[in-house]
């Protein structure tokens, strides 16, 4: 399972740093991430106070970003949940998408795509595990 997909399923309230300069091309925007190749994914959205939610109904998780490197931090009331962590390319313009396997634990390809704002239609959700 996609570590992404796995941390953000843990969303919860933590401290939030703020705002890191890597995440700016994030932040107000909609991070769009596909998981398969039949376009299944979610919206994420990231916000300058540290805080995070999704358009799979999933808020009050957290976000870090040191030397490149984005973690997604679970609740402190999800016991044993470890944050999600993988690279984040802050160079990655509006309007721009990458493919990575850094965020899977199967070598997996997802595609990260950054969209101007928020408010857009979110793609289907991933199927159920």
């Amino acid at each position: 399972m996609k570590h992404l997909i796995a941390g953000l399923a843990l969303a919860g309230l933590m401290t939030a740093p703020a705002l890191a300069d890597g995440m700016d091309n994030a932040v107000g925007n909609t991070v769009r991430v596909i998981i398969d190749e039949a376009g299944h994914g979610f919206d994420a959205f990231f916000d300058a106070d540290g805080s995070y939610s999704d358009s799979l109904g999933r808020t009050g998780a957290s976000w870090t970003w040191s030397d490149g490197q984005l973690c997604i931090v679970p609740p402190a009331e999800a016991e044993g949940a470890e944050p999600a962590c993988g690279p984040w390319d802050g160079s990655l313009a509006v309007g721009g998408s990458e493919t990575t396997s850094d965020w899977s634990d199967d070598g997996s390809s997802v595609t990260i795509s950054i969209l101007e704002g928020r408010g857009h239609e979110a793609p289907t959700p991933p199927p159920a595990q």
